[in-house]
């Protein structure tokens, strides 16, 4: 019998059906469809893929991120009942970053990793200069733990840039999908180059795949992530995700789902990591997955 490929998933999303209730009739596309942890972890384990590392993060259709605490007892149940095909796996969660409901007891939970900001296609000029840095947030930030860090998600470079600029300086801050979503504005866009900038004056900020938002072509794609090797640091970036199951569109309208599975979103950072890896002759493994370890210790 050949030994499992080992992976993590630094970015995915697992939810039930039960789950979705909760929101049904009050979105305005169809939803999605559910993604319980089980069948996730069933499909990769027959396929010959030994999941080792999963981060479960909030789903922003979802009003709060019972979900990723769902997640958790789940797992411990499946550990229970066969620890020989369950019992290697390690589940953490980025819960939904409002002051609200990122309570010190949510963060103390201590599976819980960081808190995710989602701003979706919101343009700069929606972000106030104290949107996120007014009494409230800056009592969330009081609550982090220094081994929890920050999510931003926003599709445009220079909203992620307004984002970041409030958040203390001491918080660990992880930009979703590359920092953008906009291949075709390029590596040069100024708002991208300044978000790099940014970032390495920083230090403290990781930019996170897997990277098909941003271009579903890995060559493309792969020279956003040299841009941030050169920019940042090749310690900076943590490519190895799937962000399952796919939901969304590219920017032709393409539906993701049709574009990718989970082997073929792990078959595209492989890709990415090999193009920038040639370029940069950073070891691909340190781009896949070599930043991880620093986030969730």
């Amino acid at each position: 019998m050949l030994p499992l490929i080992k992976r993590i998933d630094s970015h995915v999303h697992f939810y039930t059906s039960q789950d979705l209730r909760r929101v049904a009739g009050s979105l305005p596309y169809a939803l999605p469809e559910p993604h319980p942890l089980t069948a996730y972890l069933d499909t990769l384990i027959d396929a010959g893929i030994a999941p080792t590392l999963l981060n479960n993060v909030h789903l922003s259709i979802l009003p709060d991120s019972e979900n990723v605490f769902a997640s958790f007892d789940e797992l411990k149940n499946l550990q229970a009942a066969n620890p020989l095909r369950y019992g290697d796996v390690k589940l953490v969660g980025t819960i939904k970053a409002e002051p609200a409901y990122a309570t010190q007891e949510r963060l103390s939970h201590p599976q819980v990793v960081g808190a995710r900001i989602v701003l979706h296609d919101a343009r700069p000029e929606t972000v106030s200069e104290t949107q996120f840095s007014d009494g409230q947030w800056a009592a969330f930030y009081g609550r982090l733990q220094p081994r929890q860090h920050l999510h931003i998600y926003a599709k445009e470079a220079e909203t992620n840039l307004r984002v970041l600029r409030q958040i203390p300086r001491d918080v660990r801050v992880i930009i979703d999908h590359l920092g953008t979503c906009h291949s075709e504005r390029d590596i040069t866009e100024p708002a991208y180059i300044a978000l790099l900038t940014e970032a390495r004056e920083r230090g403290n900020v990781w930019f996170k795949g897997p990277g098909y938002r941003t271009c579903v072509h890995p060559e493309e794609t792969a020279r956003f992530v040299t841009q941030i090797v050169c920019a940042v640091g090749a310690d900076k970036i943590l490519l190895e995700a799937t962000d399952a199951p796919h939901v969304g569109t590219d920017n032709k309208g393409i539906p993701y789902s049709d574009l990718f599975n989970l082997g073929k979103a792990f078959n595209f950072v492989d890709a990415v990591a090999l193009h920038v890896s040639k370029e940069t002759r950073t070891p691909v493994g340190q781009l896949l997955r070599g930043a991880f370890g620093q986030l969730v210790s």
